[in-house]
């Protein structure tokens, strides 16, 4: 959408007293000021704003839930269409990226920042404008973390990811690829590096396994390995996705780009799948295929055994590949240590990027906090 269609989307905001779309946000972000600034052409100062409340705001204009928050609860919305601010974000903080060069000051305190995904470079980038001399480590080739491994291209394009990429670098901050830790090496890191605190915002890379006979099958991936590897299953297959949330709607189309037929099985009606219902209407509009209120039992040679809810009835579903998508969980604990603060996926479990950089933003608040009382020189 071009400036002046931006600028005629902005004229429909009613400047609404109670700004129930800035309270929807799960990070704050004030849209009225925003739109108001826009209008008023401060645009880089409202890619500022953006910015500094959310870090990860170039990403979130693209792949936020917006029926669930700030569109969801847009005024317009009840009797017409909701004023798109997403875009109107996307716009201004693009801009903002793009135009504006970052400085790198310094405190001369050393920090560390395990994981290289929203919530870590959320924290990087609150920590390096305070001044401090941050590492990044991750376990990836780049940084990026689900934003890069686990969203595919078609839903977020990496020109995107490799524009934060960009200003991490110009920031000053430090990035330690190919970086494996395991509970030992990560409680050893800040002693053992000799850095003053640490944030740990590790994500939620294990998928949470499906208990059913079968699953060690070879025809059988769990969904985030297989967005995070770019497994090639072939085409011309059957291939059932277990779930229906984001991550199986991404997986699901995914497949279904790889030339496959596909099938979403999901144990309840599809109304109260996790997914989003954008979501849900692109992987429709890909051609991928819906079974309701099924649940999993028993995987064979010929595919896979569902059982109706309704008439508990058990029925085989022939197949080639099942991809299993209900989840996932964290590899690390938080634990109480001193000099170390949480953020990400690793708090919250599998949540929104926006959660993602808000539990990041303020797990760095309070490693900056902490330092400051510590006075750390």
């Amino acid at each position: 959408m071009k400036k002046q269609k931006l600028l005629e989307e902005s004229k429909r905001c009613l400047k609404c007293k109670n700004h129930p779309c800035q309270k929807s946000c799960p990070i704050g972000t004030k849209i009225p000021d925003i739109i108001d600034m826009f209008q008023n052409g401060k645009e880089l100062e409202a890619g500022k704003e953006l910015f500094e409340n959310n870090p990860m705001s170039l990403v979130c204009s693209l792949i936020c839930p917006f029926e669930k928050q700030c569109m969801g609860n847009c005024v317009r919305g009840i009797k017409g269409e909701s004023v798109n601010f997403p875009a109107i974000e996307n716009y201004l903080i693009e801009k903002y990226l793009k135009e504006i060069e970052f400085k790198n000051i310094s405190n001369n305190k050393k920090v560390a920042v395990v994981g290289g995904g929203p919530g870590g470079l959320s924290g990087a980038f609150y920590l390096s404008k305070k001044g401090y001399d941050v590492t990044i480590y991750d376990d990836h080739e780049k940084m990026g973390g689900m934003l890069r491994y686990g969203i595919p291209s078609f839903r977020l394009t990496r020109d995107n990811i490799d524009l934060l990429e960009k200003k991490i670098y110009e920031s000053g901050i430090k990035f330690k690829k190919n970086m494996v830790f395991n509970e030992n090496t990560l409680r050893n890191l800040k002693t053992e590096k000799n850095y003053q605190g640490v944030l740990v915002s590790t994500g939620a890379w294990l998928p949470k396994e499906l208990d059913i006979e079968g699953v060690e099958r070879k025809n059988v991936y769990y969904g985030i390995d297989y967005l995070k590897n770019n497994i090639d299953i072939g085409k011309g297959k059957k291939v059932v996705v277990i779930g229906a949330g984001n991550v199986a709607m991404d997986v699901a189309r995914t497949a279904k780009r790889q030339g496959n037929n596909v099938l979403i099985a999901y144990r309840k009606k599809l109304e109260f799948a996790p997914a989003t219902k954008a979501e849900i209407k692109e992987a429709i509009k890909d051609g991928v295929e819906f079974l309701t209120e099924v649940t999993p039992i028993k995987i064979t040679d010929e595919g896979i055994i569902l059982e109706d809810n309704n008439e508990k009835k058990r029925f085989l579903y022939e197949c080639d590949n099942i991809i299993i998508s209900v989840s996932q969980k964290s590899q690390f604990n938080v634990e109480k240590l001193d000099g170390y603060f949480y953020g990400g996926d690793l708090v919250t479990g599998p949540e929104t990027v926006v959660k993602a950089s808000l539990t990041g933003r303020e797990s760095a608040k309070l490693l900056d906090d902490y330092l400051n009382r510590k006075g750390v020189s």
